[in-house]
């Protein structure tokens, strides 16, 4: 089954009922373009669609993806046939959107690099002019600290509970749940640390010290809120 024989069947249902491609959009609410589309091969009809076209004609969905009639002996085998090539056909459509996204973001990348180079030399050159060489060494702690509860959260997300105490743990049935979102809250954790770390470089700015600060207050409070909540869901109670 393809879309091509699906197509060639839907165009040959419409002309047997004496319809344009205009006429059969306006009786199942879609576009003549849609019509055109399926007919043509270059896709499937949606789910709803399939429905209203099997309502219409008069014949099952699964005859119209196997783009024929159907006798009551062949009807199992075709069935699983077409589960098979509507999945093949859905991964087909899945690496053929990546593979367009990634060259779309190339070309988008390779467009604008003259421009990206400049705001980046300029980035760092402002940040080379203003850093102090007192604040690298206040910036080294709180990055070391978001690596830290980063490299934990990745651990833990993966299932590696043990670096937790039992206690944390020990009424959690779902533990590959919970260890997802504990992982995912000690990573997003340390998100508001690196940030802390990287402007703790111009921390004799005062705006950017304010900002750091609310930055990090903020987020951890968040961060620690999340926990708390996928403590409570999985384990039944904080502690």
């Amino acid at each position: 089954m393809t879309s091509k024989e699906c197509g060639n069947f839907i165009a040959e249902l419409r002309k047997e009922n004496a319809l344009t491609q205009k006429d059969l959009a306006a009786k199942i609410n879609v576009s003549d373009k849609a019509v055109s589309r399926w007919e043509t091969g270059k896709g499937y009809p949606d789910v709803t669609s399939l429905v209203s076209l099997s309502e219409y004609f008069d014949v099952s969905v699964n005859e119209l993806l196997a783009g024929k009639r159907l006798t009551f002996e062949n009807i199992k085998e075709t069935a699983d046939e077409n589960l098979i090539s509507v999945f093949e056909q859905v991964q087909k459509n899945k690496k053929k959107q990546i593979v367009q996204i990634t060259l779309y973001t190339v070309v988008l990348l390779v467009v604008l690099s003259p421009v990206l180079s400049i705001v980046f030399k300029e980035f760092f050159a402002t940040i080379y002019k203003e850093v102090k060489t007192e604040n690298v060494i206040s910036a080294i702690i709180p990055t070391v600290i978001a690596l830290i509860l980063l490299v934990v959260g990745c651990f833990i997300r993966k299932g590696n509970l043990s670096i937790l105490h039992s206690y944390h743990y020990k009424n959690v049935t779902d533990l590959k749940g919970y260890a997802k979102e504990m992982g995912n809250g000690i990573i997003f954790m340390s998100i508001p640390i690196f940030l802390d770390g990287f402007l703790t470089l111009f921390a004799h700015i005062k705006i950017i010290s304010i900002v750091s600060s609310v930055l990090l207050f903020a987020g951890i409070i968040i961060c620690v809120i999340h926990i708390f909540k996928v403590q409570t869901k999985y384990n039944g109670s904080l502690f």
